[in-house]
Order: structure tokens, then sequence, then C-alpha cells
């Protein structure tokens, strides 16, 4: 009997039954919110995140975004800050942000998001600095934290 240049074995008919993800949220490429571009590694290939890390870029990204602002995106993505800084006092303009932060983050297309609480707000000058916990589907928390100018 020759022995063939290839080996020979049998494929077996289904997958083995713990192949389930063990994450809930799909990755996602890496962000840079400072730089504003896709983080990548010295050969310029684009570096993933873990699930997790994806659905906080996205609740930073959505808090940092003025909706209606850009045709990318659609009309649920973002905050309506410009809206919300012009309301009359300060704490009419952060309990706008809680309304308008709590309504983008629950709008997440991958239903990832079920609470946004704990909201703290520290004004410098025109700015503001706020921070949020968002509570996903699995139960993870995050701290969120981002800055808004008028």
């Amino acid at each position: 009997m020759a022995i063939g240049l290839f080996p020979v074995f049998d494929v077996p008919s289904t997958l083995a039954e713990d192949t389930e993800l063990t994450e809930q949220y799909p990755p996602a490429p890496m962000w840079d919110v400072e730089a504003g571009d896709f983080v990548t590694d010295g050969a310029g290939k684009l570096l993933y995140g873990s699930g997790y890390d994806a659905w906080v870029l996205w609740c930073t990204k959505a808090i940092l975004t003025q909706r209606w602002a850009h045709l990318s995106y659609s009309p649920n993505e973002g905050i309506e800050a410009e809206e919300a800084f012009r309301e009359p006092d300060q704490r009419a303009v952060e309990s706008s942000f809680e309304r308008t932060i709590t309504e983008a983050l629950l709008a997440d297309p991958l239903g990832r998001t079920t609470q946004v609480r704990d909201f703290s707000f520290r004004w410098e000058g025109d700015s503001l600095w706020l921070e949020c916990v968002v509570v996903g589907t699995d139960g993870n928390t995050a701290s969120i934290r981002a800055k808004l100018n008028k």
C-alpha cells in the first residue's frame, strides 16, 4: 500500500456544541477619540477591541456627536447638545443633557444599553464635563466621561 502525498481524515458532520460566543457584544475597530481616527498598528492594519470596548466607545461617540449634524449618521445618532446649551440656566442645561444622553444611548441600534444613570456635571467656563454610568444588557457597567463645548 502506497502512502499518499496528502493525509486523509474524516471531517466531523457537525460543529461542537460549545462553540458559542463568550461575548454578547460584537468586537469592532478601535477608535482614538482625541485623534479622531482609527487605531492602527505599524503596518497600517486596524486594531480591534473587545465587544465591551466597542460598546463603551459607541456610547462616548454618541455623546460627542451633535444629532442631525452629519448626513452619514441616522437621525437616531447623537445628542441635542446645541439645544441643551440654549436652556436658560445651568440646572436646566444639565437636565436637558440627562434627557438627550439617555435617549441617545438607549437608542443603540445593537440594543446593548439598558440604563443610563448617576449623572454628574462640572462646569469650566463655557465647557461642560459630564460623567454618567451606562448599564449594558449583560449587566456590565461603564463610566462614560466627555467634555462638551458651547
